[in-house]
């Protein structure tokens, strides 16, 4: 099980719903952590990023799975990522 408050990375194959900690099955809470947007990021852009952190209600593990958005201004939008690559759409 992970530690509290630590993100474990995966991967999502063709669904996620169940917890790989501790096998709770009716899928994930979500909450959105601001992607470090500094010179040393990938991100070139003004929008604020925030990652998509899935949460298990049942054990609180809490796994990213490279999904990222954006809230900012008018035009919210999907980011894309793979890897360390990261562009908005």
């Amino acid at each position: 099980m992970p530690v509290q408050n630590e993100i474990t990375v995966c991967n999502v194959g063709d669904e996620f719903h169940v917890c790989p900690a501790c096998g709770y099955d009716y899928g994930f809470h979500t909450s959105f952590l601001r992607v470090n947007t500094g010179k040393d990021s990938p991100v070139k852009s003004t929008r604020e990023v925030y990652r998509v952190i899935l949460i298990c209600p049942e054990c609180g593990a809490r796994f990213d799975v490279g999904w990222r958005v954006s809230f900012t201004g008018s035009d919210p939008g999907v980011v894309r990522t793979t890897g360390h690559q990261v562009s908005i759409v």
